[in-house]
């Protein structure tokens, strides 16, 4: 696109006026362009980012939340600099923000994927990341086997006879692993990150149990004996049906989640007894600090956002993101001096480098990154006039 093209579609993104195909040619130009250094000085991209806040809030009123395999504020915010980038003349020496210094790196931490440790009845151990395909064991009554897609599948050899003793397996995917398992009875489930599932091979009569710690979405599968789901998750008891339903219980987060997509849960705070039934859209918490279970509406597609391949940040402070990036990338996070209180939002693909997803963080808020070989240290970034 010409420069005089891009001025104008960056003024109607900024605006709201851009329509999906017009959003399109912008995150085209955006992924050629934004690993270049901005031509803009901090005290510039300090009021830039103060319109894109309010530019996102305002989409944010109309539902404005299509997934994005990039910072859709990071798109935002090149549509406020942008318009000044494109309108100015080149200059004989260009202003860069020594904020943006990810461009060098000692070590890059590439994304996530499909990692998983499946422990068998017995405690037999067995790596799935580059296991062949096929069958990998009988357990009970039941074959387990890896799919042509990687994933793993149970298959009940005894026709969902109640006959037999219960046979437990657990499926744990460690930081920077993802995985999908389909249980005998057909229901499917996505773990995410530094999670794990404890489940039945087969079940039996009675109810069907299983234990989830970290993160995982379901798609339970009806019965026509009405014989429930229940997904014990911490604090949470969960019982279902038929349903798809996201759920979140990582120690280190300040409260558990579950998050209804379809059908209708009901969840039991198994700390202090209160129960709550969900409908299609809400979203169920627990505090861990004091077992507060508080159901409030939301948009539950969001909750999937990883299951879909991105990450969803909204409003959200460093250290919460932080925790994220630690679990997908599998690297250690250090804080030095005093953090920024400022929130942070916008879509990042889970497929991309770290170092570009940190990149965007540093250019939407007052927070520097400096990737070692091990971790990755955070600190609030200072503007040099302050210095």
């Amino acid at each position: 696109m010409q420069e005089d093209e891009i001025r104008q579609l960056l003024e109607k993104y900024r605006k709201g006026q851009a329509n999906d195909k017009e959003v399109a040619q912008l995150e085209t130009w955006y992924l050629q362009w934004r690993n270049e250094p901005f031509p803009v000085s901090a005290d510039e991209l300090e009021e830039a980012k103060l319109n894109v806040w309010e530019n996102l809030n305002k989409k944010h009123s109309r539902g404005f939340n299509r997934p994005r395999w990039f910072a859709a504020a990071s798109i935002l915010l090149l549509a406020v600099v942008g318009v000044y980038y494109f309108s100015q003349k080149q200059p004989a020496e260009v202003k860069v923000d020594n904020k943006l210094t990810l461009n060098q790196v000692a070590k890059d931490f590439k994304p996530g994927g499909n990692r998983a440790l499946l422990t068998l009845a017995g405690g037999k151990k067995i790596v799935l990341n580059n296991l062949q395909n096929g069958q990998i064991s009988v357990q009970g009554m039941a074959s387990v086997n890896k799919t042509s897609e990687g994933n793993l599948s149970y298959t009940d050899h005894a026709d969902n006879s109640p006959e037999g003793n219960q046979v437990m397996n657990k499926l744990s995917t460690p930081r920077g692993g993802q995985y999908h398992l389909t249980l005998t009875d057909g229901t499917q489930v996505w773990l995410n990150a530094a999670s794990s599932i404890t489940f039945p091979v087969r079940f039996n009569q009675g109810d069907r149990v299983v234990t989830v710690t970290g993160e995982a979405y379901f798609e339970v599968a009806h019965k026509t004996n009405n014989q429930v789901f229940k997904v014990i998750a911490g604090k949470q008891e969960i019982t279902v049906l038929g349903t798809r339903f996201n759920v979140r219980n990582y120690d280190d987060d300040k409260t558990a989640a579950t998050t209804l997509l379809s059908g209708s849960v009901h969840i039991k705070n198994t700390a202090t007894g209160k129960v709550a039934m969900l409908t299609p859209g809400q979203e169920a918490k627990i505090a861990r600090a004091d077992n507060n279970l508080t159901v409030r509406q939301v948009n539950a597609e969001n909750a999937i956002c990883w299951k879909l391949g991105y990450f969803l940040f909204d409003n959200q402070s460093i250290e919460s993101i932080m925790r994220v990036m630690s679990r997908w990338y599998d690297v250690d996070v250090a804080y030095q001096g005093p953090v920024t209180k400022e929130r942070f939002g916008g879509t990042f693909s889970r497929s991309a480098n770290l170092s570009e997803t940190l990149k965007n963080l540093e250019i939407l808020g007052r927070v520097h990154f400096k990737i070692m070989p091990d971790k990755v240290i955070v600190t609030e970034y200072i503007s040099p006039k302050n210095d």
